[in-house]
């Protein structure tokens, strides 16, 4: 049913790119919570640090310095971070060219962020006991804009967040609703979170992958210093997707 998925994996490999290299780190926190790791507030806070910087903004060079992202918030302690005017965080990103257009709301709400963590914390015993025991479309909901809701964060940023303390989630950013929609999976012109969730959960279980595989490989398909073929002025000629919706409709109005 979703054979094209197969022919975006055939394109990287034939061209030599290696996706797994990118899914490591994800794959390692999704398998550590499997094992029943318990992460600590201060993991929670530096997956929600790391998925704010995201926004709306290509992520290689927040990757090339994560190591001084961390050393910045002290590794994310918990009491520092509180103390800590968040125009200091604000001033040191924007040094490490690592801000992005909402980098001062992000920072003024991260105290705000860790107290509803506190506050799960406090009502489920640990924040992985309420994530663990909630459905996760119910968990995305109540974080991007429920009980919990956490500030300045949708259900992209809160999906990215997830993944990063090892949630089997689907991200449903810009590239990876763009290329669902132009791959004909969804039959409307705007896809739904709901929806690109459930396609993209449909497609991990055909080829017997985590949610968080299938994300990765549609999102490096697209993404700005990643494979960057099915971008916003797509490559085609480097895709080898055979039934591509939109690319059939293009060459159709040449004819």
């Amino acid at each position: 049913m979703y054979e094209e998925f197969g022919d975006i994996i055939k394109t990287m490999i034939f061209n030599s790119y290696d996706c797994t290299a990118n899914i490591t780190i994800t794959l390692n926190a999704l398998n550590d919570r499997k094992n029943g790791k318990n992460y600590s507030l201060s993991d929670h806070i530096c997956s929600m640090v790391f998925a704010l910087l995201s926004n709306q903004r290509p992520w290689k060079h927040i990757a090339d310095n994560q190591e001084k992202i961390k050393t910045l918030f002290n590794n994310f302690d918990v009491d520092f971070i509180k103390k800590t005017n968040y125009q200091y965080f604000v001033g040191k990103l924007l040094d490490l060219h690592c801000g992005n257009r909402q980098i001062l709301k992000q920072m003024q709400s991260l105290k705000d962020n860790i107290e509803t963590l506190e506050r799960i914390a406090k009502d489920y015993g640990s924040v992985d006991n309420y994530y663990n025991n909630t459905n996760i479309k119910e968990l995305l909901k109540s974080l991007s804009g429920g009980k919990y809701k956490l500030k300045q964060m949708g259900v992209p940023l809160v999906s990215e967040y997830l993944k990063g303390v090892g949630m089997d989630v689907i991200k449903p950013d810009v590239h990876v609703c763009r290329i669902l929609t132009r791959l004909g999976y969804s039959k409307s012109n705007k896809i739904t979170d709901d929806e690109a969730f459930d396609i993209c959960c449909d497609i991990a279980k055909e080829y017997n992958i985590s949610n968080v595989e299938v994300d990765s490989i549609l999102w490096q398909y697209c993404a700005k210093n990643y494979f960057e073929v099915c971008c916003d002025k797509p490559k085609c000629s480097k895709c080898k997707v055979s039934n591509c919706k939109s690319r059939q409709a293009k060459y159709s109005q040449l004819l």
